[in-house]
């Protein structure tokens, strides 16, 4: 009995801590998006936003949340999304290449990040205005 208890404690504090990337991803995202001309015309919440888009990528990742062997995606997105010129978004590009298993794929991952915020906002916009069918 006390080796489960142990066991499930680690698998606690694990999850917590590779969550922390995670966590950190979407922070950065919503402030990003908090500025966002586009978002405000068509008032969403970035936080919905990022979240949205933290989901989606999670579902792209290996494992399940709170796994270890997600923590350097995350840390791969952040830098991602830390970047502030197009030479740090390139150097984050290569540092992370064995992350994601070549450059081209982690590239493909960086630009990604767009792709899902376009999804999400439609998504969003979408819900908040659903378009209703004319009656006939």
């Amino acid at each position: 009995m006390k080796k489960i208890s142990i066991f499930i404690l680690a698998a606690l504090l694990l999850s917590a801590c590779a969550s922390k990337e995670r966590d950190q991803f979407q922070e950065k995202l919503a402030a990003r998006l908090a500025t966002d001309p586009d978002l405000k015309d068509y008032n969403l919440d970035p936080e919905e936003v990022a979240e949205c888009v933290t989901s989606q990528i999670a579902k792209t990742l290996p494992g399940f949340r709170g796994t270890p062997a997600r923590k350097p995606y995350w840390e791969a997105y952040l830098a991602f999304e830390s970047a502030r010129n197009s030479d740090e978004a390139l150097a984050a590009v290569r540092q992370y290449k064995d992350v994601f298993g070549s450059e081209q794929k982690a590239s493909a991952a960086a630009m990604n990040i767009t792709q899902y915020i376009m999804a999400c906002m439609g998504k969003l916009i979408e819900s908040a205005h659903p378009v209703t069918k004319p009656e006939s």
